[in-house]
């Protein structure tokens, strides 16, 4: 286009010049018709003319061009407005059926407490509810910090493994005793040590598998991959490959949210989510049918190469392993990690197995299925040398074979190399190292070591931590939210709390600060430093031998809980953090001696209604405890505390369809948190925008602008009360 109008110019001045070489008044009429057609004035008319036909075309094509360009502007800004549209629609219909999933949750446990006799599917129906609300309530934090702009990302040194780690943890909790079967398959060729938001890699990951179980995925396999080191620009590629059978490629809705009338839930929350954080992340995020028309995701961020520490080789090599998997990619997936552990594997399949039996005698490490171990197995690898490696699916619950003479370890799939050779080297080495045997020794002659799962103390609400006076926390924990939510917990008692966001950050503290800690709760999975090597650093000096260190983790599989307390540990945790829990895990460790006060009076005066806020009704949407709804009425007044400005700016505009996005949002928000006037409000103002009574709007500025302004100070009240 700018090549055109440059012609444009040009022949417009050409033709000016031939004007000037004319050398004619201008006054004087020329008569055309007696100009003879072989002189120099006739030649100069002709080209003067044409010049002007072809500036007067150039003209006119270039009028074209710009009216198509400015047509391919407004398509493109009305495809945005669509897409905006579909995504505020979101939170709009959230609020009119949020409450569906809250009464039938409340109804479901009624019924099962007048219950004298359990039944299975009406605690699944519980259990589903409560999940359910649990996932709405962070996927709507997470909604609406993406909407306001305020994730960063923020690039540290992580270990893969303890990603991975996590990951599992989480889908655990979210899908306990289901028949899933998920595989790592990560690829030799990447380092131990990344580069990397794991934080958001995390949910990345997570919400794509999580999308893949919720709609019946049996097999997954997440695929980690380095490009070539020819290519210009590397890049860590993830897969998520399942057994669904499913048209994604034709779908344009699919990293899109819309309510299910039919299954009453929010399809895609999840995949919009895992989208908009991967090009937070400098990525690209696809789905895909592959050849055998399964759904594919895939996934990539840059790759940063990073030094990596030197290898630590096993003496443990070379040994003879058999593989039986009741899962033949699991199975060939194991293979694959054992030949990179140096040692000879075979691999032999169920079918096989069970029509034929086993030779063990001839292997010195054997791989088994928990569920394959059955009296004939066991009496034949009693009569072998043999070390058993017992694998359990971390969906489900880990079978206890005792009275056997048969050396076993047990580890959980989804596995991972160093998982692998750990378990190997545990089969064989007896003796710990120094570190490793001198924090054991301090912790059962010094200190408590509580190696089972905190249980529940009842009838706790956020007043009973007064009982620990003004007790003195470190928390190391990488995750903003559940810094938050800790926090939350603690917020009407007067303990401190100094947060670390990693490893070193909780050393730096604690070496340095005069300030003496009671407790620190350790985070395992972080960036720079995890909690397993930060905590075995703390155990190296004598003076923190009675400090109480508790894990906090996403998993809890015996694996990972022997390799918590052989760091230095003294209990653990389960994400998501349960208030009861951590009242019985200070109960248990935080010294007695430093309660100021004794509450004796276990139930809260429960603000329940504020001027335009309706407490107990936003309660109920974080399964009747305040943490999470008072984490959604904090983002909610960041992303939208300024809107009355915005709202006036859109009217004063005629902006009415930006109007009607923003007020779509509000409306569903505030029904969501329980925001009455306000929704009542933007209520009437869509019902107005709907029926195009534009005349109308500017009387609503004033009213949107007060009823914020009071829904922003009931929210501060509750907040900081």
């Amino acid at each position: 286009m700018q090549n055109l109008q440059l012609f444009i110019f040009l022949t417009l001045l050409g033709t000016l010049n031939l004007y000037a070489q004319l050398d004619i008044d201008i006054q004087e009429v020329v008569d055309l018709e007696n100009v003879a057609t072989q002189s120099d004035e006739f030649g100069i008319w002709t080209a003067l003319f044409g010049l002007g036909a072809v500036a007067i075309i150039a003209v006119f094509l270039s009028s074209e061009q710009l009216s198509n360009f400015k047509r391919y502007i407004l398509k493109k800004q009305k495809k945005q407005e669509e897409i905006e549209q579909v995504q505020s629609q979101i939170l709009s219909n959230m609020s009119e059926n949020i409450q569906n999933i809250v009464q039938e949750t409340t109804h479901n446990a009624k019924k099962l407490a007048q219950q004298d006799t359990k039944d299975d599917n009406e605690i699944k129906k519980v259990i589903d509810s409560e999940t359910q609300l649990l996932a709405i309530s962070t996927n709507l934090i997470e909604f609406l910090r993406i909407k306001s702009k305020k994730n960063e990302i923020e690039n540290e040194k992580l270990k893969l493994s303890n990603l991975l780690n996590d990951i599992a943890g989480t889908l655990q909790a979210s899908a306990k005793n289901l028949e899933i079967e998920l595989i790592y398959d990560v690829k030799p060729n990447v380092p131990e040590i990344i580069i990397g938001d794991t934080l958001n890699l995390s949910k990345i990951i997570v919400n794509l598998l999580l999308y893949c179980i919720e709609n019946n995925s049996k097999e997954l396999i997440l695929q980690i991959s380095r490009n070539s080191l020819f290519e210009k620009h590397e890049n860590l590629y993830f897969t998520i490959i399942s057994d669904l059978k499913t048209d994604v490629e034709h779908s344009e809705n699919i990293f899109n949210s819309n309510y299910n009338e039919e299954t009453k839930n929010y399809d895609s929350l999840g995949l919009f989510i895992a989208s908009e954080l991967t090009k937070l992340m400098s990525g690209e995020l696809i789905a895909r049918n592959n050849k055998q028309g399964y759904v594919e995701f895939l996934f990539n961020i840059p790759f940063i190469k990073q030094k990596q520490p030197p290898k630590k080789e096993s003496t443990i090599v070379n040994k003879k392993t058999l593989i039986v998997d009741s899962c033949a990619k699991s199975a060939n997936t194991i293979k694959e990690l054992l030949t990179e552990l140096k040692h000879k594997a075979k691999v032999i399949s169920r079918e096989n197995y069970l029509l034929k039996g086993g030779n063990f005698k001839e292997y010195d490490i054997v791989l088994l299925d928990e569920n394959l171990l059955i009296r004939k197995t066991i009496d034949a690898l009693e009569e072998t040398d043999a070390r058993v490696i017992l694998l359990s699916n971390i969906f489900k619950k880990q079978k206890e074979f005792k009275n056997t003479k048969i050396k076993t370890a047990q580890l959980n799939k989804p596995l991972t190399k160093s998982q692998l050779q750990k378990s190997i080297e545990k089969l064989y080495l007896q003796q710990q190292t120094t570190n490793q045997a001198r924090a054991t020794k301090n912790i059962n002659t010094k200190l408590l070591i509580h190696r089972s799962a905190f249980k529940d103390t009842k009838d706790i609400t956020l007043g009973s931590f007064a009982n620990f006076g003004k007790t003195h926390i470190l928390l190391a924990e990488d995750n903003l939210i559940n810094q938050k939510v800790l926090i939350g917990v603690l917020s009407k008692s007067p303990a401190v709390i100094t947060v670390a966001n990693n490893g070193q950050e909780a050393l730096d503290i604690l070496f340095s600060n005069n300030v003496k800690f009671d407790l620190i709760l350790m985070d395992i999975n972080m960036p720079i430093m995890d909690g397993y090597i930060a905590t075995s650093k703390i155990r190296t000096n004598k003076q923190y031998d009675l400090l109480p260190i508790i894990a906090l983790t996403a998993l809890t599989s015996i694996a990972e809980v022997d390799k918590m307390f052989k760091s230095g540990m003294n209990g653990y945790l389960a994400k998501p953090l349960s208030k009861e829990r951590l009242y019985t895990a200070m109960d248990i460790f935080v010294n007695h001696q430093k309660r100021d006060a004794i509450v004796h009076e276990n139930k809260d005066e429960q603000i329940q209604y504020l001027d335009g806020l309706n407490i107990k009704k936003g309660m109920q949407l974080s399964n009747t405890t305040d943490i999470f709804y008072k984490e959604i009425l904090a983002e909610f007044k960041d992303a939208y505390k300024d809107s009355d400005t915005i709202f006036e700016k859109l009217v004063y505009d005629y902006r009415y369809e930006q109007l009607r996005i923003l007020c779509v949002d509000v409306k569903g928000l505030s029904g969501t948190i329980g925001a009455e006037d306000m929704y009542a409000l933007t209520t009437e103002i869509l019902q107005r925008l709907l029926y195009k009574k534009y005349d109308l709007i500017p009387t609503f500025t004033s009213k949107y602008k007060e009823t914020l302004q009071k829904l922003i100070s009931s929210i501060d009240k509750y907040l900081y009360s």
